[in-house]
């Protein structure tokens, strides 16, 4: 039990102790490839969101049995769902890239140009 404590006693309990972690103190000075990386992140996150989304949806839609069925399209659809994700990311997606890249840039944490 004693091992619990300790980790638990490591987890940060407010936002302010999160953003105040050494490992995120970084985030202050980033250069404009750095930018461009935490903005890859973001986009990326915004895939992984919409792919989750679609997975959601497209979970509703019944599998016609004449035409397919079975572990190859389960595997097809949720591979076909990730791509769908990263196409409708790169493509603008949702905004959900531009307004976490906005609040990073408000806050400081990234440095913009």
């Amino acid at each position: 039990m004693s091992d619990f404590n300790a980790m638990s006693a490591a987890i940060p309990t407010s936002v302010n102790e999160y953003t105040q972690a050494p490992n995120l103190n970084k985030f202050g000075s980033m250069s404009k490839a750095s930018y461009e990386d935490v903005k890859k992140s973001v986009q990326d996150f915004e895939a992984f969101f919409l792919t989750q989304a679609f997975e959601t949806m497209y979970n509703t839609v019944p599998v016609n049995e004449n035409f397919g069925g079975g572990n190859g399209e389960k595997i097809f659809r949720s591979m076909l769902m990730q791509e769908y994700g990263k196409m409708t990311a790169q493509a603008g997606g949702i905004g959900l890239t531009n307004e976490i890249m906005a609040q990073l840039v408000a806050s400081g944490k990234v440095v913009k140009d």
